[in-house]
């Protein structure tokens, strides 16, 4: 049963429809309730008043003062419930995403899958598997290997033999064999590598300020800008190739 505030306010906004992201549509805060029960059935009245509080929603206001929620409040809401039950992220953590630009209005973060979204931050991976590691964890032969490695799909030493691989250089390396057995050889990813370089430089620029700061928190947020903003650049790749590809298919 609902108490006399939800009755309240869940009255005042029916008249303007309940569908969600319609353009124009103002919901009241009953009837956002409503239109997100079917994927967040726990969602209530008191836990939106909450997130307000928090600082995470701001709903427009009547001139009575009822809160009116548009489109854009109600997929930030979604945004929001979807990074809790999904990622299990805290509300600090969620907040800082939105006022970064880097959770999607469609309730997903917008970054691809893999290691920007395994980590807070960007550190230096260990190199901790040697040349003759690399080749019996991949099972790619020697030949190849050095191939990736004329191409710079991962740092080499010298002599190339004394290089040491890190994770994702192993990824790499699994990454290209599969892309070799469909005709894709280690000469045509080198302009792969090239643009991530171009990438990372321009990032950096952008974030250089921060990063040499002699405020080791500034420091700290320019490493978790450049994470944000390297998330993004994956996803803006990732989204481009899937639209020419789709092109093809048609």
């Amino acid at each position: 049963m609902m108490d006399r505030s939800q009755r309240h306010e869940s009255s005042d906004g029916e008249a303007a429809g309940e569908v969600e992201g319609r353009p124009g549509t103002l919901l009241a805060i009953g009837g956002v309730v409503a239109s997100l029960r079917d994927d967040f059935p726990d969602l209530t009245i008191s836990k939106i008043r909450y997130l307000e509080d928090r600082g995470l929603l701001s709903p427009e206001r009547t001139p009575g003062g009822y809160r009116k929620y548009g489109p854009v409040a109600v997929r930030t809401l979604r945004t929001i419930l979807t990074l809790q039950r999904d990622e299990f992220l805290p509300l600090d953590v969620i907040k800082e995403r939105l006022q970064r630009g880097t959770a999607s209005a469609l309730g997903r973060p917008l970054a691809p899958s893999g290691p920007f979204a395994t980590a807070r931050g960007l550190k230096r991976e260990d190199l901790a598997y040697s040349w003759e590691q690399a080749m019996s964890i991949t099972g790619v032969p020697e030949s190849f290997l050095r191939a990736l490695a004329e191409f710079h799909l991962f740092e080499v030493a010298t002599p190339m033999t004394e290089t040491m691989l890190s994770e994702s250089d192993l990824e790499v390396v699994r990454i290209c064999e599969l892309l070799n057995q469909h005709g894709v050889e280690p000469r045509n990813l080198r302009v792969l590598s090239s643009s991530a370089e171009r990438e990372a430089a321009l990032l950096a620029q952008v974030v250089a300020p921060s990063m040499r700061s002699a405020n080791k928190d500034r420091r700290d947020e320019g490493v978790r800008a450049l994470a944000d903003l390297g998330s993004l650049m994956a996803r803006l790749l990732d989204l481009l190739l899937y639209r020419e590809l789709s092109r093809l298919a048609d």
